[in-house]
């Protein structure tokens, strides 16, 4: 995964987000301060986001990617 970095002066990082394609909610977090990000993973058994956070813990609403080609 790949993202553009957030411009906010007190960014903390990000989680990326990701669950199975037949869950209703985001089973699995990881946090970095990174842009990218691989996961070992199928992409076709996951859906995937990302979220900004910023040093307090306020969280941005969850960001879904769409493919590169």
């Amino acid at each position: 995964l790949r993202w553009e970095k957030n411009r906010e002066p007190d960014l903390a990082g990000y989680y990326v987000r990701y669950r199975e394609t037949t869950s209703a909610r985001w089973e699995h977090s990881v946090f970095t301060t990174d842009t990218t990000m691989t996961l070992p993973l199928l992409k076709d058994d996951f859906l995937f986001g990302v979220q900004s956070v910023d040093r307090d813990g306020n969280t941005s609403l969850i960001s879904v990617p769409t493919p590169l080609r």
